[in-house]
């Protein structure tokens, strides 16, 4: 975990839409990254999982409120902005429209819809978790959730929801930076700050 908090930032673009897959995160990266062409090399780089409510089975509805959001390191945020404008092919037409940088901030309860570290163990999962966190100097609490399957191109990737609480302020900042696990490009690892632990389970 080498990124540093005060070098990362979250890039919101406004999104416009009708629904696109519940299951998104490898079509939107690579979306992305023929637009973005250092994305795929930038290690610090994430993809936040598009948020929506479920409008069938299989699906997120792209309301009012609906955000394409990049975690990207400073240097990086003016180059992003290259995304407004277009249009991506995510089942259905989705287009971007203007971004908004919002500052990460400490919180004491993070959570991340997927967490994947190689294993469908729930047991297993958190060992690795825990020590994860233990070789970052993280220390803090765990809460898993449900169990979180993706597909990739030729791959699945398996993984939990997860919580994390009880952080100090300087722990909170150093994991949404470097975030945890696999996948971090493709939705996955990527925290934000919770008021509820009653999140872990959805």
């Amino acid at each position: 975990m080498n990124s540093n908090a005060m070098d990362m930032v979250d890039v919101a673009f406004s999104l416009r839409g009708g629904t696109v897959p519940a299951d998104h995160g490898w079509h939107l990266f690579r979306l992305l990254a023929e637009r973005l062409d250092w994305l795929a090399a930038e290690a610090n780089a994430g993809v936040h999982p598009i948020r929506g409510s479920r409008a069938v089975a299989g699906e997120i509805y792209l309301g009012a409120r609906a955000r394409l959001m990049l975690r990207l390191p400073q240097e990086r945020v003016e180059q992003s902005f290259a995304l407004s404008g277009a249009r991506l092919d995510l089942g259905n037409s989705v287009e971007v429209g203007s971004a908004r940088l919002r500052p990460l901030f400490a919180h004491g309860t993070l959570y991340s819809q997927f967490v994947a570290a190689g294993t469908s163990d729930e047991a297993g999962f958190q060992r690795d978790v825990s020590a994860e966190l233990q070789r970052a100097g993280i220390g803090c609490k765990i809460i898993c959730g449900r169990m979180r399957r993706a597909q990739t191109q030729g791959a699945e990737i398996v993984g939990f929801s997860l919580m994390l609480h009880d952080l100090s302020p300087e722990h909170s900042l150093r994991m949404q930076a470097a975030g945890l696990g696999a996948g971090r490009k493709l939705g996955c690892g990527i925290f934000v700050p919770h008021k509820s632990a009653g999140a872990v389970g959805s």
